[in-house]
């Protein structure tokens, strides 16, 4: 009889659970370089993702035929 998915991933999940609980203390130092760096990533991702956001939200109005488009100026 072979093991079903369900079986497989809980066998994956305790293999993952005991090979992170016997993991030894990093004893690490983050300075505060380290930290403003890691504020750095964060907030240029939050920046990136919101001009994806914008720039996808006009396309995908343009597709629908909803965006907003200047009324053409009369040359007379």
């Amino acid at each position: 009889m072979t093991p079903g998915p369900a079986h497989r991933s809980t066998a994956a999940f305790l293999f993952l659970l005991a090979l992170f609980a016997g993991a030894a203390p990093a004893l690490a130092y983050l300075d505060p370089a380290a930290g403003s760096l890691i504020l750095q990533v964060l907030l240029g991702g939050i920046a990136g993702l919101a001009l994806f956001l914008k720039l996808f939200w006009r396309r995908l109005l343009g597709w629908l035929g909803l965006d907003r488009k200047k009324p053409d100026a009369d040359p007379s």
